[in-house]
């Protein structure tokens, strides 16, 4: 999780940030310490910087946070990023938590008159004011208070820590999914002797299982993994829409995975309920009456915020007692098979992947503070008690930047 401080000088940017970096246990970046020393000269002698003043010290804050996003590090950042522009150079490709400390101008006086070492002087107090935009979507407080009431505010409020990573394109994306997926994979075989791994549809994960099915091939001890489906079209196998005909012909028809270990969701039932009472019977021979802990669980995310094949509203998103249940679908093939979310949730590692612009709306409102599952299902997939990492594309990323900051 990366955490912004943001707020004007001597709002308590560098104090606030240095505690909740002890009370998260990460590290805490002050952003002055990288400005440029004719920056410092400027603002040392009273001249308001400029944009072009800000915009390097701006780039190298924001190599630092993607940096330490990209290695999956918590950090806290202090930084001024008074406009709006700012903070949306800072949180390119990067899910940004942000604090804003709100502070009257009589309060920041005082304060700055007081100070002797820092180079942000009093008289510089009206063109921080002057260039002030308020972040929205911001955890705001009272920067008058005390700051372990702040940080006790702060840290009430702070969103579950979501593991992000995002990839330049849908094919980078691919290949570190199928890189991680290997490991899973193998330490599950190593662990346990087999490895239960159940495939999503739609048209994201095509090209990550040609590559399972190709270059990473023989990374992979197929004879030892028992493939299963989150959800179906309740079409039959050979039919362009199937999920089964999609994964046979990128993945399975060109692995060497015992016919016995493919587990389809059946479609040949007279009726869907009847189709998933079965599949339901082919989880619990093979898991048990405890659930589907699959050791490996791919999905995706739709425009709607859809997850396998649970739709907004649907009763898969609440019942508890089922694995698997028949739904309505607004699509070409509405009738579908899907796990629920109670049997998605159990797996020991989720794996969603989501890709294009086409999803961005989408992912902001799952991946925010507090989703609702029953408008965006995906959502309900951040209550699993195993591994979830979100495997994105920028493009998808993009409207994280726009969830962190709202334009008005």
């Amino acid at each position: 999780m990366i955490v912004v401080v943001v707020g004007v000088a001597g709002s308590g940017k560098s104090t606030i940030g240095t505690r909740l970096a002890e009370a998260l246990n990460c590290s805490f970046l002050e952003g002055d310490a990288l400005h440029s020393a004719a920056n410092i000269a400027k603002m040392s002698s009273g001249t308001p910087l400029t944009d072009e003043d800000r915009w390097p010290w701006l780039s190298a804050i924001h190599s630092r946070i993607r940096g330490s996003f990209s290695r999956g590090e918590d950090l806290v950042v202090a930084c001024s990023a008074l406009r709006r522009q700012y903070r949306q150079s800072l949180a390119v490709s990067v899910p940004i938590t942000w604090v804003y400390l709100q502070a009257s101008k009589d309060l920041i006086r005082s304060r700055l008159a007081r100070r002797t070492s820092h180079f942000m002087k009093a008289d510089m107090l009206d063109s921080q004011f002057e260039i002030l935009e308020e972040p929205a979507g911001a955890i705001v407080v009272d920067a008058s208070e005390p700051a372990d009431s702040i940080v006790s505010q702060v840290m009430e409020l702070l969103p579950h820590a979501v593991d992000l990573r995002v990839s330049t394109d849908a094919h980078e994306l691919s290949i570190e999914v199928a890189r991680a997926s290997v490991q899973v994979i193998n330490d599950a075989v190593n662990a346990n002797g087999t490895c239960s791994l159940a495939l999503s549809g739609g048209e994201t994960p095509r090209e990550l299982y040609r590559l399972l099915g190709s270059t990473f091939r023989d990374q992979i001890p197929w004879e030892r993994i028992h493939v299963f489906w989150g959800d179906e079209r309740y079409v039959d196998h050979a039919h362009p829409d199937s999920n089964f005909r999609m994964a046979r012909e990128t993945l399975l028809n060109h692995v060497p995975c015992p016919v016995e270990h493919i587990h389809p969701m059946p479609t040949h039932f007279p009726s869907a309920e009847a189709a998933a009472q079965d599949c339901e019977r082919t989880l619990r021979q093979h898991f048990g009456a405890d659930g589907p802990a699959f050791d490996l669980n791919l999905l995706g995310v739709g425009e709607d915020g859809h997850t396998a094949s649970i739709f907004p509203g649907s009763a898969a998103l609440t019942d508890d007692l089922r694995w698997v249940v028949s739904t309505e679908a607004r699509a070409a093939t509405p009738r579908r098979l899907t796990l629920t979310l109670a049997a998605l949730t159990r797996s020991a590692n989720l794996y969603v992947l989501v890709a294009g612009c086409s999803k961005a709306s989408a992912l902001s409102h799952v991946l925010s503070g507090s989703p609702d599952p029953h408008t965006y299902p995906a959502a309900g997939l951040r209550r699993s008690k195993g591994t979830l990492i979100w495997w994105v594309d920028r493009e998808a990323a993009a409207g994280l930047m726009l969830h962190s900051e709202r334009r008005p």
